[in-house]
């Protein structure tokens, strides 16, 4: 078998998205196991479920990179600055402090870094089509409606916000995937 670049790419961005998440699931087991005090928030767990969907949606697109014939390193390490974006969020959601037991001011206070790494990486998913040739696609919309959405949630520590912005990325996500599914949307 001939190990090509694009094999190569494949398998490093499957890696990074790996760690991403390993990390969702730790923190999951987190807030599940039975001998932490952690309480349940649901903002902490809405974005837990939505980065696990997330990333496996990456992992599902990863076969379009074999399709790029000829790799550059600039092209390499733009599209494996998305899994570590992903990762980057992922490990800010896990509680640092064990002894802490309230979820909800973890949440609020990881928010601005939490949401930058989301915007960040929905500007990634915009440009990525770039770098594969797609060019701005319909799914664009949605990443930039999540990408302003993100924003917003990144400079807010009102829970009202969040709580809208939770419901609205949850819509956007199930939309795109519904659309994606339909094959109205690439």
């Amino acid at each position: 078998m001939e190990i090509t670049n694009a094999l190569l790419v494949v398998i490093m961005f499957v890696i990074l998205l790996s760690l991403g998440i390993g990390n969702v699931l730790t923190a999951i087991v987190t807030v599940v196991d039975r001998r932490t005090q952690l309480r349940i928030d649901w903002f902490h767990a809405s974005w837990m479920v939505l980065l696990l969907l997330a990333a496996l949606s990456l992992f599902w697109h990863s076969l379009t990179l074999l399709d790029v014939e000829e790799w550059q390193f600039k092209g390499f390490v733009y599209v494996v600055a998305g899994p570590m974006l992903l990762f980057f969020a992922s490990g800010l959601l896990l509680p640092s402090d064990v002894a802490a037991t309230d979820l909800r001011t973890h949440y609020l206070a990881v928010s601005p870094q939490f949401f930058g790494a989301l915007a960040l990486l929905q500007l990634w998913v915009i440009g990525v089509d770039a770098v594969l040739g797609h060019g701005f696609t319909t799914a664009g919309l949605f990443n930039a409606a999540a990408l302003i959405t993100f924003l917003v949630l990144a400079t807010s520590k009102r829970t009202k916000v969040h709580a809208v912005g939770t419901a609205l990325a949850w819509a956007l996500y199930l939309t795109a995937a519904t659309l994606r599914g339909l094959n109205v949307i690439a």
